[in-house]
């Protein structure tokens, strides 16, 4: 008998396309709608799975290096409680010269009926990733075998916004495009991820009417990757998908295979993004373009992918990738360029400002 190994793992966060015939669908389908009302536990005789340590650890030029420790366990160990580990010893080596033992960073909930994170910090004070080393991250939890990752920083890509057109899309709607330009490196594999950080600001009081300094404007922070729905290098067209096998690209990633040494522009569209700059409406934003490491564009596309199709059926499940050894996580690095957009005066002397937390 082929043993079944089954493991959850802890994490925080951080397409495979399957194409199926539609006379197999339908005989999926009908063995299911046949068997709906029966129901049949099956032992399980396999061998528990071997808990391991579990290492996040993302890399940042402007960062202070900081390492997420926690731990994986089998479904069947029951009871589990998540707990912070304090005695783990967290070590970053440079060009495989020891850099720094991390200290635990934690601290204990002010509220003793706040559940306990499974997730402990371990962080450096002094330094920051650097350009041109292979930095490691090993961590030895007391009870565990010593687990271990490697990454270096990937040199950031310069990105520009090209242009800005806003378009009249019927029924008073306006449609703001955004056009991102960058050139990709030749001769090499290049990893991106695109992020889109920005702050708005709206006036809630009647727009046809002057500007009212007694209405506030209200400041949201949101992300604005979304607007990468529409470009065709991040989200692929793909065929009517009715059992929803085809999972999205929630992370934005995408590789230079479509566009090695080329230069390339990101067209992102955003509905309904129009700002009343009369009645003090803003908007500041950044689109950046974030150069990433080979392992984590596959853990964050892996992760995606896992997440979405846990729960589907008619899904294969998807591992989730893991550059780590003699355990499970991610040890990545990123660096990014950006371009920002401005639309109107922020902040103006005798404007009320609130700030909206959703």
């Amino acid at each position: 008998m082929t043993a079944l190994k089954i493991q959850r793992i802890t994490a925080p966060l951080t397409s495979v396309k399957n194409t199926v015939k539609t006379a197999s669908m339908a005989a999926v389908v009908s063995i299911i709608l046949i068997n709906a009302g029966c129901e049949r536990v099956i032992d399980y005789k396999g061998p528990e799975t071997e808990p391991k340590a579990v290492i996040y650890a993302l890399l940042e030029p402007d960062r202070f290096i900081s390492v997420t420790v926690s731990e994986s366990h089998s479904v069947f160990q029951t009871p589990w409680q998540p707990r912070q580990i304090k005695d783990a010893t967290v070590r970053v080596f440079r060009d495989g010269e020891l850099l720094e033992t991390l200290p635990y960073t934690g601290t204990e909930p002010a509220d003793e009926n706040v559940p306990v994170s499974p997730y402990s910090p371990y962080s450096s004070a002094t330094n920051k990733p650097e350009y041109g080393h292979t930095y490691r991250i090993e961590v030895m939890i007391p009870g565990y075998r010593a687990a271990y990752g490697e990454t270096s920083l990937p040199d950031p890509v310069d990105v520009e916004v090209a242009d800005t057109i806003y378009s009249d899309i019927g029924y008073g709607n306006k449609q703001l495009t955004v056009k991102l330009r960058f050139r990709d490196p030749a001769d090499e594999k290049n990893y991106y991820r695109f992020t889109a950080p920005a702050t708005t600001g709206h006036y809630y009081g009647d727009l046809s009417q002057p500007y009212d300094p007694g209405q506030k404007v209200y400041i949201r922070n949101i992300e604005l990757n979304y607007g990468a729905k529409s470009d065709p290098i991040i989200s692929p067209m793909q065929e009517d998908d009715i059992f929803e096998i085809y999972p999205q690209n929630t992370y934005y990633v995408f590789t230079d295979e479509l566009i090695p040494g080329k230069e390339y522009t990101l067209n992102l569209k955003y509905t309904g993004m129009y700002f009343n700059t009369e009645h003090y409406e803003f908007l500041r934003a950044f689109f950046r373009l974030n150069s990433i490491t080979r392992d984590l564009y596959l853990y964050l596309q892996s992760y995606s992918v896992h997440g979405q199709t846990q729960d589907n059926p008619l899904a294969e499940p998807v591992p989730v990738y893991t550059n780590v050894t003699n355990g499970i996580g991610i040890v990545g690095a990123m660096s990014f360029a950006q371009d920002s957009l401005k639309i109107g005066e922020y902040p103006v002397d005798g404007v009320q400002y609130e700030m909206q937390l959703y």
